[in-house]
């Protein structure tokens, strides 16, 4: 299973690890080549200040050297060597070459001008680096036009000095690079995690939260200690679905407590008559009534399965729309087998044909049709008008005059299972399901059913797609 805190802290440790890695490792190789780069340009630099000391005259060569001004080259302690070379012999080397076995220093034959350092050992056994030049004397001025008839020999330089110093300091960068890389990225992940941690917490929160919370508490709402703007949306929403929830947990409770009510009052009429048959056996007149009643009962609670039956089945449901559908003869077949003289439609010849399912919009008209007949007065007139929309879709409209004002709340609770205005609720016909299956219905076509309410009268509107 995925988990986002792993993956925060396992993203975000190896990024910043690898991103200062990267920089340290830079910093690293810059340092150490910059430290190895100065260190051979002084080596150059003392090789060219012992190739100053050389003169060469009419007479010959002199080497001006002084230990007094460089006691490096003689003593025992950190010694530095030199040696010079013309026509390939020896001509002068340091007084600190004596101290040891090995007098002289490797000799190399560059090409003029050029000069090169390698790593060598020195002749008191330590680690070092070698400069090699090749250069011609210096000449006085005045000898200058002598030598231009005369040409000179080149002279070559050897320098070599200790190099354990500058290694100690390049290990000790390396080591402290290292050091330092480990200290940052144990450094970095707890860093990382306590930061995810802290990040993470309001969700924490969140979730502890909808942990304890119960949908039957009323005031049961998700907060935020402190507004996160990423979860403020989710809060949002998360309380929408669980007032949502909420109003579906009522609505389930009350219908099943209008479900216990309207099968509780014909079950108690079954008992009470068959109570009554039993106990006076001899009263022919109670048994003739009693078998026609026992049928209403029973019709009645058939009817009320049978709807709420109907209403689960396409509760969230899709129906498939395949039938083409003339509006004016569907209603024209339904009005013919109603039995009311009350109801007014006039067909119209304009009205497109609709692609539907024709059970569930039947279904629909003859719940709302019956919906108005049994909820208007015997004397007034029930209205049905049809249009068609710019989109060539159907509009019917059905509209009849209230037994009982309504307000715009009820016009809501009309949808809900086994909601009834009024109190005849032992009706065999009347269950208050009609226009919640009628909704239900409309739903699973992609239809619209809408209730409006002005004064006496009331319309209910049927968008049909």
């Amino acid at each position: 299973m995925k988990s986002i805190r792993k993956k925060l802290v396992g993203t975000l440790s190896y990024t910043i690890t690898g991103l200062v890695l990267c920089i340290l490792l830079a910093t690293d190789i810059a340092v150490d080549s910059w430290i190895d780069h100065q260190f051979n340009r002084s080596m150059h630099a003392k090789a060219g200040m012992l190739m100053t000391l050389v003169k060469q005259d009419k007479n010959g060569i002199e080497f001006r050297f002084s230990g007094e001004f460089l006691p490096e080259f003689e003593g025992s302690v950190e010694p530095e060597y030199f040696q010079l070379w013309y026509k390939s012999a020896v001509f002068e080397r340091s007084d600190s070459l004596d101290l040891f076995s090995r007098k002289n220093l490797p000799y190399e034959n560059i090409n003029l001008g050029q000069s090169k350092i390698s790593k060598t050992l020195l002749p008191d056994g330590r680690d070092g680096r070698i400069a090699y030049a090749k250069f011609i004397p210096q000449v006085d001025t005045r000898d200058r036009d002598y030598f231009k008839e005369n040409s000179q020999e080149p002279m070559v330089l050897a320098y070599a000095a200790s190099a354990e110093e500058l290694n100690f300091v390049l290990w000790l960068i390396d080591i402290i690079f290292i050091v330092t890389t480990i200290a940052v990225v144990v450094f970095i992940r707890l860093f990382v995690r306590k930061s995810v941690d802290t990040g993470l917490s309001p969700l924490n929160k969140l979730n502890q939260d909808l942990c304890s919370l119960s949908i039957a508490d009323k005031a049961a709402v998700i907060t935020l200690d402190e507004p996160v703007q990423e979860l403020t949306p989710m809060v949002d929403s998360l309380n929408r679905f669980i007032e949502e929830n909420r109003q579906l947990f009522l609505r389930e409770k009350r219908l099943t407590s209008d479900i216990a009510h309207e099968l509780k009052t014909p079950i108690a009429e079954l008992i009470n008559m068959t109570e009554v048959v039993l106990r006076f056996p001899e009263k022919n007149e109670l048994e003739a009534d009693f078998k026609p009643e026992v049928l209403r009962i029973s019709k009645r609670l058939k009817n009320i399965v049978s709807s709420l039956l109907q209403l689960q089945s396409y509760s969230g449901q899709k129906l498939r729309k395949e039938d083409v559908c003339d509006i004016n003869y569907v209603l024209e077949r339904i009005l013919d087998n109603s039995e009311s003289d009350r109801v007014n439609y006039q067909p119209k010849e304009s009205l497109p044909f609709v692609v539907s399912n024709l059970f569930a919009l039947e279904s629909i008209l003859i719940n709302l049709i019956n919906n108005a007949i049994q909820h208007s007065p015997e004397s007034s007139e029930i209205l049905i008008n049809t249009r068609s929309t710019t989109k060539n879709n159907v509009v019917i409209s059905i509209q009849n005059t209230m037994l009982q004002p309504l307000c715009n709340e009820n016009l809501q609770q009309m949808y809900e299972p086994l909601w009834q205005k009024d109190t005849a609720r032992t009706s065999c016909e009347n269950f208050g399901l009609g226009l919640s299956i009628s909704r239900a219905l409309a739903i699973a076509i992609d239809a619209q059913l809408t209730a409006t309410a002005e004064k006496e009268k009331i319309e209910f509107s049927l968008f049909v797609n």
